[in-house]
């Protein structure tokens, strides 16, 4: 493997972990806004626990969807 080309999967790399650190930064702003409500207890109460829960389970699966279809399209386009 060329220099370049290590130098090409590095940078692929960090794009990655970036994107990946932006999105569950985006997911955790979101689901805490959404589900946790009064912060006068240490612990999460159950309500907020099961809103947590459904929040990150459905933030997750649509980030899926979005990256299936982002491959499919890039996919189709290198095609062409």
């Amino acid at each position: 493997m060329s220099k370049q080309e290590q130098e090409q999967r590095v940078n692929n790399a960090k794009n990655e972990i970036s994107a990946f650190s932006d999105m569950y930064n985006r997911m955790l702003k979101q689901c805490f806004e959404k589900c946790v409500e009064h912060y006068h207890d240490s612990e999460l109460a159950l309500g907020e626990n099961v809103c947590i829960d459904r929040c990150v389970s459905k933030y997750v699966s649509a980030q899926e969807k979005v990256g299936a279809t982002m491959t499919k399209v890039t996919s189709q386009m290198q095609q062409i």
